[in-house]
């Protein structure tokens, strides 16, 4: 079983039909989905572990492969979800030192 640490340093097990879900919503076919899936589990599989940004490269190279526009779909919503999170971290961040430093 292949490990899977999310960027939140949770830890999940490597399932295959997510990445089908994933690059479908960025607009593959059902065969370039499955292609691309196939392809990412053999990269991955003789890895114990992988963290979420070196299986996030390894499916946008094999989507590039299958299908350029849905790739570049799929590098855009991966990129627009990692600054919202970062915005929100920021966010709560700043909250939380301007709440600590308004109580002295």
């Amino acid at each position: 079983m292949i490990k899977f640490k999310k960027r939140n340093g949770k830890i999940e097990e490597f399932i295959e039909s997510k990445i089908i879900t994933g690059v479908k919503k960025a607009g593959a076919s059902d065969e370039e989905a499955e292609l691309v899936a196939k392809e990412v589990s053999l990269k991955v599989a003789h890895k114990a572990d992988i963290n979420a940004e070196e299986l996030s490269n390894i499916v946008v190279t094999s989507l590039r492969k299958a299908n350029k526009a849905a790739a570049e779909k799929f590098v855009k919503f991966r990129d627009n979800k990692l600054e919202v999170k970062k915005q929100k971290i920021t966010e709560s961040y700043y909250s939380y030192y301007h709440q600590g430093v308004d109580s002295y």
